[in-house]
């Protein structure tokens, strides 16, 4: 888009006529510097403006009625002289005003390029910063991201670290109910191995009986005298042998059940031990402590 001009015709035209009726000869430098802007070009294009208005004026003055025509010949004489070394003076002055108006133009074409090269780097600098922004950008929101996860992250550890600070209050509960399974699993422990030894004894017990039954049969095989006898001994022996087996299967079902009971309490005191140390690692002291308490070995597992 063409920039305004800061001069217009009427303003050389006033300036002109100012210096032409205080006895001078105006020029386009003597215009730009009462003007103060304005450039030499635009100036003296309109100077000629002027100057083809001066002639006009001139001619209309040669246009005056014969009478007067012959009274200013003589002076048109004169005045031609003046005229002539006028119109050398505006030429000199035309040929200066072409040279400013040359080393002008350099300038401008100087200053023209300048700024070419001027909006060139301004233009690699927009995209280089535009590239820039945008990187800039992506970061960004990689770091609203990356907070986001480590928001999360926190929430997280802290949910962790209530669950840690709860089970930590609850651990001395724990060591007290892990004590007292443990107590619990020695007693149940005493208690199958007594069990154990009553079945055994029964065992033992009705083995011998039956040998006893054995010898008994083959007595009465020996001698029919002794036959009612031995039947009658058969069956107190028989009723024996019943009740024994009876105490044995009762023996047997109570170790059952206490084999069970103690599984169940092994299983509890595991997860204790397992919920302990996942809070903290237990001192080596306190994970001898139940064999020191109950005094009595394990029985090996049948």
């Amino acid at each position: 888009m063409p920039r305004e001009a800061s001069i217009t015709y009427e303003q050389v035209a006033a300036i002109a006529d100012a210096i032409k009726a205080a006895g001078g000869k105006p020029n386009p430098r003597q215009i730009r510097e009462r003007h103060g802007s304005g450039s030499l070009g635009t100036i003296h294009k309109l100077f000629q403006q002027w100057e083809s208005g001066q002639s006009r004026q001139i001619e209309a003055a040669l246009a005056l009625p014969p009478a007067l025509q012959r009274a200013i010949l003589e002076f048109m004489d004169q005045e031609l002289t003046a005229a002539r070394a006028e119109l050398e003076s505006k030429l000199s002055d035309a040929q200066q005003a072409a040279n400013d108006l040359a080393a002008e133009n350099e300038r401008q074409a100087g200053q023209i390029e300048a700024l070419e090269t001027t909006v060139e780097d301004l233009q690699g600098e927009k995209a280089t910063l535009a590239g820039r922004v945008a990187q800039l950008e992506t970061d960004l929101a990689t770091a609203r991201d990356e907070a986001g996860r480590e928001r999360q992250a926190a929430e997280a550890a802290r949910t962790e670290l209530a669950k840690a600070q709860l089970r930590l209050e609850a651990m001395p509960i724990l060591e007290k109910e892990n004590e007292r399974l443990q107590g619990a699993l020695d007693a149940e422990r005493t208690a199958r191995t007594d069990a154990e030894r009553q079945a055994a004894a029964a065992e033992a017990k009705a083995a011998g009986l039956a040998d006893r039954l054995a010898d008994a049969q083959e007595h009465q095989k020996q001698t029919a005298a002794e036959l009612a006898k031995s039947n009658s001994d058969r069956q107190r022996l028989a009723g024996e042998l019943s009740e024994i087996q009876k105490e044995a299967r009762a023996a047997s079902s109570q170790a059952g059940q206490l084999q069970g009971t103690v599984s169940t309490l092994q299983r509890q005191v595991e997860e204790q031990a397992a919920i302990i140390k996942t809070v903290k690692p237990a001192p080596a002291a306190k994970a001898e402590k139940p064999a020191k308490t109950t005094g009595k070995a394990a029985p090996a597992a049948k």
